[in-house]
């Protein structure tokens, strides 16, 4: 009989989290948080910043097939850049305030061959600047980056 008082009194006992329990739970998420959370933000930010490089330079890369197949010959100077060619869209496909300055204009012609020149693209947010040139001849597009990387 007294053994089965025992078992009614601990079962009886209330279960759960001290109030200390729940508040270092609570700490050490907190800590985890201030350090992973601002991370992944930088993290987020370069993952979208090269997505939108991707983007400029398939655009790029595009380009000489676009004027090919619209029979457009075009020098890609500044006025270029800010005109829309007879599909619609402006010659490159730059994500919103980037900024594309034209180095040495590289021309386009009607069957798809290029003149040599250069674009310096400056990307917003992180200042981070590239160097797209087109190749004579083939328009092949060469990427490069113009930051300084520390080692």
């Amino acid at each position: 009989m007294a053994s089965l008082r025992r078992n009614r009194q601990q079962s009886a006992a209330p279960r759960g989290f001290t109030l200390l329990e729940m508040l270092l739970a609570l700490a050490i998420i907190a800590l985890v948080m201030a350090v992973a959370v601002p991370q992944m933000a930088q993290r987020l930010d370069g993952a979208f910043a090269d997505s939108e490089l991707a983007q400029v330079s398939n655009s790029a890369r595009a380009l000489p097939a676009r004027l090919a197949l619209l029979s457009v010959e075009m020098q890609l100077n500044e006025a270029a850049l800010a005109k829309v060619l007879p599909d619609g869209r402006p010659p490159l496909d730059m994500p919103p305030q980037w900024k594309a300055q034209v180095e040495k204009a590289p021309v386009f012609g009607r069957a798809g061959s290029c003149e040599p020149g250069a674009l310096l693209l400056t990307e917003p947010n992180t200042g981070r600047r590239w160097r797209v040139a087109f190749a004579r001849v083939t328009c092949a597009v060469t990427l490069t980056s113009l930051d300084i990387q520390a080692t």
